[in-house]
């Protein structure tokens, strides 16, 4: 079971880059430059490709919570773990407020109240992410934790880039920095939960481990 919703973290990873920029474009044609566009466009309100993206979000959310739930039961007392699975929880109630409660208008409306607050629902989103990116940055060693800070250093910097030029006129690279910050996030879930996989068999296989004859 452990096993399984681990699992779940990397699964999440390619539901979401397979809905976004896979799925998504071949129904809604008019999305059609991964350059310039929002991934959020294609779930905003009114776009046609809204009701056909509830669900793989929906389900990209509830693998989210699964995976916090593997990484708790691969925690084993270590705590960086454990604020890891709570920031992740924290993460996916954001990811499902923002789906339902705060999603954007499509660009002809401007800067609506609905996108206002889509904006604010995804700096607090960010947050969370950053949250998961700082505690999973412990949760291995030298090399994972400088992985960690990489990864969180690229979704700041093309975080703060999108966020500038989302507030342009004209945004023609709006659409790729957002997805650097989206698939470095995405390869690093994947990452850790790969990781966290054969956890218990290292525990299990340790002197002194319980149900482990310890010979001298």
């Amino acid at each position: 079971m452990r096993k399984a919703l681990l699992v779940c973290g990397a699964v999440s990873s390619v539901l979401y880059v397979a809905a976004i920029d896979v799925l998504a474009p071949i129904v809604y044609p008019d999305y059609h430059s991964y350059r310039s566009q929002m991934v959020s466009e294609l779930m905003a309100l009114g776009a046609p490709t809204r009701p056909l993206m509830v669900l793989p979000m929906v389900l990209y959310n509830l693998l989210v919570f699964a995976f916090a739930a593997g990484v708790w039961a691969s925690a084993e007392g270590k705590r960086a773990l454990r604020l890891t699975s709570a920031a992740l929880v924290g993460y996916g109630a954001l990811s499902s407020a923002g789906l339902f409660l705060t999603p954007m208008e499509l660009r002809s409306a401007g800067f609506s109240h609905q996108t206002v607050l889509h904006i604010w629902a995804t700096v607090v989103q960010g947050l969370f992410i950053a949250l998961v990116l700082v505690f999973g940055a412990f949760v291995h060693g030298l090399r994972f934790r400088l992985y960690s800070l990489a990864a969180l250093a690229t979704c700041v910097v093309f975080g703060a880039l999108a966020a500038f030029e989302a507030a342009q006129e004209s945004t023609p690279w709006l659409g790729l920095t957002e997805r650097v910050n989206i698939y470095a996030w995405m390869l690093w879930l994947a990452v850790l939960a790969i990781s966290l996989l054969p956890a218990q068999a290292r525990i299990a296989a340790s002197p002194g481990a319980p149900g482990k004859e310890v010979t001298s």
